[in-house]
């Protein structure tokens, strides 16, 4: 049986439990989903302060939760993925790469939605480090923060619908991207709306985990997923 542990970096745990639905959803009959959050740090995740902070908390979590058979880092920045590979030896997953992974295997051109317009270079900056830089469409802003995304919002969901369409029609996306895990548990409605796939890294990051475990695959400790050194941490568990 396949346990995965969904970590939602920040601390909301409306966004946690609504994340947890999703990758269930999307695994075989009889896997165990264990969505937690942390206890402390940003509510959201919208800065890169704020993203330092819960890549602690993240690595954290890793360190304290039971061994799971794979772990998926659901936020869309990745926060704290390398780290949680040198802890864990199961796979670990981010959303952001999951998501991206996806787009490029059902489209030519994606397009990407994101919450503020500070979170536009993070993005482009990602985008441009994958070498998928030919083949984005255009990245649009919804102007609401993470905190008014999911199912419970109908109106951040149009605004989703909206910028699908924008992307789709006017920029040529074949494919769009919702950066933002909160937006995972509308992502199947946006794409009966738009008419083009809309890869969201949380279902498909299960998909992937699940993948991984299938195959035997686990993370490599041969080199930079290696363990960290027992270095000395003044004041703090090392």
């Amino acid at each position: 049986m396949f346990r995965l542990a969904l970590i939602n970096p920040n601390t909301d745990p409306h966004h946690t439990e609504a994340m947890g639905g999703v990758a269930l959803a999307v695994l075989p009959a009889g896997c165990e989903v264990t969505a937690v959050n942390p206890e402390r740090g940003p509510s959201s995740i919208e800065s890169e302060a704020d993203a330092v902070v819960a890549a602690a908390e993240t690595a954290a979590l890793v360190r304290s939760l039971p061994e799971h058979d794979a772990y998926l880092i659901a936020c869309f920045g990745d926060p704290g993925l390398d780290a949680a590979r040198e802890l864990a030896a199961a796979p670990v997953v981010g959303i952001g790469e999951a998501a991206y992974t996806a787009a490029t295997l059902v489209g030519k051109r994606f397009g990407v939605i994101t919450t503020l317009p500070r979170s536009i270079p993070a993005l482009e900056e990602a985008i441009e480090a994958r070498g998928l830089l030919p083949r984005l469409a255009g990245i649009l802003p919804l102007h609401i923060p993470v905190a008014e995304q999911g199912a419970g919002h109908p109106d951040t969901t149009e605004a989703i619908v909206a910028a699908g369409q924008s992307l789709a029609s006017e920029r040529g996306a074949d494919a769009l991207i919702l950066a933002c895990g909160g937006m995972a548990d509308v992502a199947r409605a946006v794409e009966q709306r738009v008419g083009v796939p809309v890869c969201d890294g949380v279902a498909f990051g299960a998909g992937i985990a699940h993948a991984l475990w299938s195959c035997g695959l686990r993370t490599s400790k041969a080199g930079a997923y290696a363990a960290p050194e027992p270095i000395p941490y003044l004041g703090m568990p090392g």
